[in-house]
């Protein structure tokens, strides 16, 4: 009889099982095995010493048992029967028998069975599972069978739960949740210490009673080498990729994909399941994206470890095609690039289109948020070819070029500056450079057609204003309805205030317009655009040139206003205001107050303009003001005296003792690049001078930014009018809808569908009924009821006024609640959407309406009730939240309208 040699593991557990029975009688134990023992001659189990001895014969046995001293125990390994081991030994022995050591007497034990009968289904699954068991127990124990019932499913998934660490035995049912641990170097070595043949009964095991995708995964971390499993895991997502997405239908394969297949077997074994590795390597980016999110050095590891493999499976062109490798966003990067030079050379609305389609092609990678920063510039990027492409209108009036620069071109020149700022990709910082370059000279020549009808006469206008009627025109009417802070940033842009007041506006602040225009105000410096003219012009509310003592004693003289200089807004320490300032702003006979701020105009000559992202936080004594203005109940206008220019590489045209940006005419002969000006408006001597209309050009020694020029970005100056969320506008002022141009969120189109909608009129607009079809200029007047709701839309009607009057649409707009969408709004959006291709940005439409982008929110909600039908989606939010889109064929066959 062939008897087995006694495993430690095994023995120790058979032994603490003896050792722990409260019906033990004996000291000795007999085990049936070879009497063979090449461990410690005394074993200490369950707190007592035992030892184990070699019965090769009976007088060997009952030596081992006198030796031993009476409170210690002895186990003695023997083939021999009672009659061949004596009288002597067998009465010693527990039970009087000699125990047969099968080592699947503990595996019940382990998860608090009773019953020491194996199940079958248990032992089936292969004679590695004892030793395994024993090595892997942990120090809490398994956890026990349910119901007392040993099966092998609960002794698989205790032992991948132990080897995992995993708390819990569920958790090993989220595949990404088993991958993350079956990563740790730990688990790897421990996987690749067995013996191939427990490796291999350990993956069939898992794969037939848990899941065949971590049988896979398994195979992948037991192999030789520093191959991570998510890597492997991630390469089988490209491998299989109509599984992951879950598509099932049959596809055809390349036949490097195939040849790829065959060669993946080296890590996952042969003849992989299409299902199951897919699961895997959905498992595998599921985890990725979780340390992507956290910026982790394992997502970077294991991304590149995937593109690694793929290039040992020779095929390179599988991780460049990918949505979710690396090498795919790289070639999106570059694709993407290129699309952007071509469109900086090109400047058609095609090539336009074309870097939109690529922006949205590197968006939708699975690992595009891991560009960060990179990829708003990437998108400042798409604007900015869209503006190239746009028609550039020649101004037919100095105002008009005024104008289209504050609504357009400030938008440019904003996105100029984060493209100036580039990218640390060469491949990027080429086309952004190109780019760059492009818009620099558009804006040029925009710059040159203004300062060809500048001039230094005095004028006055609805459009723009001099800055020397902002006292009459906006800060003394409206201080006769609200008490007023005036905040004069020095240096402030049009670009800059764009950005500054985007996140005013998103952080409690609402803004206010003209209700006539429902545009921004914009003012013109005073000539040349130094603080020294225009500032003093503007609180003296006339052509001045002062200083701080002129500003403060001509203000009070002009509209009883006090203005706090830089001086005056140092404080103690302690407080983020001196508490005179603090005081005048909260009290209320105090109907007009002024603070300058020259964080901006201080950084033009020490500091990197383009790589500033202004702020309320990064503008000294800004949050605070507006925190007092808040406080006191005042509003806030928010204005500049004169706007700059960036340092980008000019040119130095020396004229000793000449400011940055002007010059006297009796220093030379005005070139192309130059402008003559002269008049009431022009401060300096003599009533003229030379001013720099090229952002690239300069008369003194170099700096970050400049200004005294003739450039619009130095000449337009921002209005912007401010006041607490909620508060009640003023008489002749609504909340100001979204201030952005078309292009700055939507795409262009290649062909223009005709587009029926004009802007909407001021509220009120109570009717909800349909006006009259009449034509779309008549859309906002006020209309009488038509008497037949189900009128049939006059010929030429647009798709917005054909839905409006059809019956069920306007059963279903009465019947959404106490405030129904307005028929006119439901044609602008509906139109809106239509002459955009079915899609428009959310800020888009509320221009469109005339409304704030808060607003239109309910608006929407209102549309999306009346035109949603039994959970269908006529219009809908694009997950990214800010685009809405409208399904037209569904919308024509939900209300009859045909085609």
């Amino acid at each position: 009889m062939n008897l087995p040699v006694a495993p430690e593991r095994a023995l120790r557990d058979h032994i603490a099982e003896w050792l722990e029975n409260p019906r033990r009688t004996a000291r000795v134990k007999l085990v049936r095995a070879q009497p063979v023992w090449t461990g410690e001659s005394v074993l200490s189990i369950a707190g007592q010493r035992v030892h184990v001895a070699e019965g090769v014969s009976g007088l060997a046995a009952l030596d081992a048992i006198r030796q031993a001293p009476a409170d210690e125990f002895v186990v003695v390994l023997t083939g021999l029967g009672a009659a061949e081991l004596g009288s002597a030994v067998w009465v010693e022995a527990e039970r009087h028998e000699v125990a047969t050591l099968d080592e699947w007497d503990s595996v019940p034990g382990y998860f608090g069975v009773r019953d020491r009968q194996v199940p079958p289904p248990v032992r089936a699954l292969g004679s590695w599972v004892p030793d395994v068991l024993a090595a892997w127990r942990p120090e809490r124990g398994y956890l026990p069978a349910p119901g007392g019932i040993l099966s092998a499913r609960h002794v698989v998934r205790g032992l991948l739960a132990a080897l995992l660490g995993l708390a819990r035995i569920d958790d090993l049912e989220v595949l990404s949740t088993a991958l993350t641990p079956l990563d740790g170097d730990a688990v790897k070595a421990c996987l690749r210490q067995l013996d191939s043949e427990v490796l291999d009964g350990l993956i069939r095991a898992t794969s037939a009673e848990i899941d065949p995708s971590l049988g896979l995964a398994l195979r992948a971390a037991g192999r030789a080498g520093a191959v991570s499993p998510v890597a492997v895991g991630l390469v089988l997502a490209e491998l299989w990729p109509s599984a992951v997405a879950g598509n099932t239908a049959p596809s055809t394969v390349s036949a490097p994909t195939a040849a790829a297949r065959v060669r993946i077997e080296r890590h996952v074994g042969t003849n992989p399941s299409a299902t199951a590795a897919s699961r895997y390597g959905a498992a595998a980016r599921t985890v990725t994206s979780r340390w992507l999110v956290s910026n982790s050095t394992d997502a970077r590891n294991v991304l590149a470890q995937a593109e690694a493999i793929c290039a040992d499976l020779g095929w390179t062109e599988g991780a460049a095609a990918s949505s979710f490798l690396l090498a795919g966003l790289r070639l999106r990067v570059e694709t993407f690039a290129a699309r952007v030079s071509d469109a900086a050379q090109d400047r058609s609305t095609l090539a336009s289109i074309a870097v939109d389609k690529a922006f949205a092609v590197l968006k939708s990678h699975d690992a595009s948020a891991s560009l960060g920063d990179a990829l708003d510039t990437a998108a400042t990027a798409v604007r900015a070819t869209r503006w190239l492409a746009s028609p550039n209108t020649v101004p037919h009036s100095f105002g008009s070029a005024v104008t289209t620069f504050a609504t357009d071109g400030a938008w440019a020149e904003r996105a100029l500056g984060r493209l100036w700022s580039g990218d640390t990709d060469p491949v990027l910082a080429g086309s952004y450079r190109d780019l760059a370059h492009a818009i620099q000279a558009r804006r040029r020549e925009d710059d040159a057609r203004a300062a060809e009808m500048l001039s230094g006469a005095a004028f006055h206008g609805d459009e723009f204003f001099p800055i020397e009627a902002i006292l009459a025109q906006h800060v003394v009417p409206l201080s006769s309805q609200t008490n007023v802070l005036l905040l004069v940033l020095d240096g402030m842009s049009v670009p800059t205030a764009s950005a500054l007041i985007s996140e005013l506006t998103q952080s409690g602040w609402g803004e206010i317009v003209r209700a006539g225009s429902k545009k921004r105000d914009v003012a013109v410096a005073m000539l040349p655009t130094v603080t020294e003219f225009s500032r003093t012009s503007l609180f003296a509310g006339e052509p001045m040139a002062g200083n701080q003592q002129t500003e403060k004693s001509r203000f009070a003289a002009m509209c009883r206003g006090m203005v706090f200089h830089k001086d005056d807004l140092r404080s103690e320490a302690g407080h983020a205001l001196p508490p005179l300032v603090t005081s005048t702003i909260s009290d209320t006979k105090q109907k007009i107050v002024a603070a300058v701020l020259n964080t901006i105009d201080d950084s033009l000559a020490s500091a990197d303009v383009d790589a500033l992202e202004w702020n309320a936080s990064s503008i000294a004594y800004l949050r605070a003001l507006l925190n007092e203005a808040a406080r006191s109940g005042r509003t806030v206008i928010m204005t500049s005296d004169h706007g700059h220019v960036v340092e980008r590489g000019g040119e130095l045209r020396n004229i000793p003792s000449s400011p940055a940006r002007w010059r006297t005419p009796e220093s030379g002969p005005v070139a192309q690049d130059e402008v003559l000006v002269q008049g009431p408006r022009v401060l300096s001597s003599a009533g003229q001078a030379v001013l720099a209309v090229s952002d690239g050009l300069r008369y003194a020694s170099k700096k970050a930014g400049y200004h005294g020029g003739a450039s619009l970005a130095e000449l337009v100056i921002p209005i912007s009018v401010l006041q607490p969320q909620g508060v009640a506008s003023p008489d002749g002022w609504v909340e100001a809808p979204p201030q952005e141009p078309t292009w700055w969120n939507e795409p262009l189109r290649d062909v223009q569908e005709p587009d029926r909608v004009v802007p909407v009129a001021p509220k009120p607009r109570k009717s909800s009924k349909t006006p009259s079809v009449s034509g779309a200029v008549a859309l906002f007047d006020t209309v009488d009821e038509p008497t037949n709701s189900d009128a049939v839309a006059q010929p030429g009607a647009s798709l917005g006024e054909r839905l409006t009057q059809a019956a069920e649409y306007g059963r279903r707009r009465d019947a959404g609640g106490r405030h129904p969408i307005d028929d006119i709004d439901t044609i602008a959006v509906i139109d809106a959407l239509l002459a955009g291709g079915g899609r428009a940005h959310q800020d888009t439409l509320a221009t469109r309406l005339g409304v704030p982008a808060h607003s239109f929110r309910g608006i929407l909600t209102a549309l999306r009730r009346a035109l949603n039908v039994d959970g269908y989606e006529v219009i809908r939010v694009d997950p990214d939240r800010v685009t809405v889109i409208l399904d037209e064929q569904l919308l024509r066959e939900q209300f009859g309208l045909g085609r």
